[in-house]
Formats: C-alpha cells, structure tokens, sequence
C-alpha cells in the first residue's frame, strides 16, 4: 500500500500531523504503511471466538479460524486508513468480514441496513446504535484470493469491487475485474495468524490475541468514497460465515466476556468504534510547527 505520510485535509497541509500520534506494536506482514502510526487501539475483542481458533494449517491463509482482535483507525493525507487485526478463515468452506463506516453527525446514511448489493443485502434490517453508515464492505479470502464487494448506503451504487491476489495468505494493491471502482481504494491482507485464543463465549485470553497480534487486513480509502459524514468515523466490523447469513460473535466493538455466535442474519443496535478526524485548527497548528522547526533547523545549520 501507499506509504501515506503527509497530503491535505480541508486544504489544510498534514505533513506532521501524524508526529502526535504516539506508535503501537509493529504492523507486520504485508501491510506496508511504514509513514503512518496507527497509534494505540481504538477496539479491543473482548470475548473468545467462537468460529474457531486458527491453528495456520493450509497454505498460509487461515483454513480454520477467524477472529477480530483489534481495530486501529488514523486520518492521513484526505485518506481513510483502517487496521483490524486478526484473522478470516479462507480455503473452500470461507468464512466473510462486514465491515460498516459511517459517522454519528452524518445527516444521510443509514441507521438501518438497506441495500441491494449482495452478498451485504443478506444482512438488510440490521441496526447502528449510534450511527449513520454510509459504505459497506464484504470481504473474504476463497482459495488463495481476496475478493471485495462495496455498498453506497447513502445513495445507489455498489458492487463487486474485484480481487486481489494472495500468496501464502498475503498480498495488497487495487482490487482488479471488479464491476464496480472506488477511486483510490487499496487494501492489504495477511491472513497467517496462528491464534492462541480460546474459544467459545468466554472472557478474551491467549498470548497472540486482543492488542497482541500485528496481523490483518488494512483498507485504504479516501475521505471523497465515504460520501458526507460530519465529524469523526465511526466504523462496526463483524465476521460472518461464507453466506453471510450466520453471525459469529467476532464483532468490534466486542459483544461482552460471555457472549456466543449471535447465529442470525443482522444485528441491533451494535456500537460502533471511533476514529477521530483531525481539526483543521490542529492541522494548521502541528504544520506551522513543523514549518518553524525547520526554519530553525536550517538558521543553525
């Protein structure tokens, strides 16, 4: 992916504005945004996965597990970057990531899932409890292969948006053959977590789970394809079956220490986590301290 380190928002240069951001563990794999820190986690799974934990067998993509371990979210350059650590289990009998983005101050959208892209229309009648969204994704790993489709929520659109090609259950660029495009898009994916989570509904445990584990999926998307939101992100994430009609109980935010499969086609009134957007008064002001610093630097030079 993009190294992202500096662009501008509301016309407002941001070469610094990552700076403020303090790092977290190392993102590793195939996830390349070396110019940008995540920071710390903006949603922790609280709860044991009870679609199985991965063991890594297969080729490198995780043929019998799937978890969501943490969400990591920053605002670079007019660019939307999203982390979700953990694992989605690919091969033949694949399992699917929902991923729902949106905003609370947001005057268009949706409160309730309605969309007639599939495989996303599978889980029409869902709930936001705090937000409105306003682009949806599908994402699963099939036999060596990323494959995405989107949703427009605030208007029509939306479709399959194409494949990536993974080896050893890695890769990243645009998604290619799609019907349907969103200018800028990318995504990475490292899908070779080997979890130590425990299963069922019990409270989170294991060494490589939760803030631990530095492997997932990574999504670029500019702030234009997220259509009009007001103030900061909001954005729900889940893991389903291969059908996307059957809920894990892999959302983040998490559900609680001892919740199970949720099992049904939607969820209500899930929450949401946040991914604050910069003021243009702070970008302003970390640009003007970085421009003082190296006018600084070079006097003394």
């Amino acid at each position: 992916m993009k190294n992202k380190t500096c662009g501008t928002i509301s016309g407002i240069t941001a070469s610094v504005a990552l700076l403020a951001l303090p790092l977290h563990a190392q993102i590793t794999g195939d996830l390349t945004t070396t110019g940008v820190s995540y920071g710390n986690p903006l949603a922790i799974q609280n709860v044991n996965t009870a679609f199985g934990a991965s063991t890594g067998a297969g080729t490198g993509d995780d043929y019998n597990g799937s978890e969501l371990d943490a969400a990591y979210g920053t605002v670079s350059g007019g660019d939307l970057y999203l982390f979700l650590s953990g694992d989605v289990q690919g091969g033949t009998s694949q399992n699917s990531l929902q991923i729902f983005i949106g905003g609370s101050g947001s005057t268009v959208g949706q409160s309730t899932l309605n969309t007639s892209v599939s495989p996303i229309s599978n889980m029409n009648g869902s709930t936001f409890a705090a937000m409105n969204a306003t682009l949806a994704f599908s994402i699963n790993d099939y036999n060596g292969t990323l494959y995405s489709d989107a949703a427009n929520l605030q208007g029509s659109g939306g479709g399959y948006l194409g494949s990536v090609a993974l080896s050893g259950g890695i890769g990243s660029g645009t998604p290619g053959g799609g019907s349907y495009s969103l200018p800028g898009f990318e995504e990475a994916f490292n899908n070779t977590h080997v979890s130590t989570m425990g299963t069922g509904g019990t409270a989170l445990s294991g060494a490589t789970s939760g803030a631990n584990t530095t492997t997932g999926i990574e999504l670029l998307i500019p702030l234009a394809d997220l259509g009009t939101i007001s103030g900061n992100i909001d954005v729900v994430a889940d893991i389903n079956n291969g059908g996307v009609n059957y809920l894990s109980n892999q959302l983040l935010p998490g559900l609680g220490s001892t919740a199970g499969n949720l099992g049904t086609t939607t969820f209500s009134d899930v929450g949401n986590f946040v991914v604050p957007v910069p003021e243009p008064s702070i970008l302003a002001l970390l640009s003007l301290f970085g421009m003082g610093s190296l006018y600084i630097f070079r006097r003394r030079k």
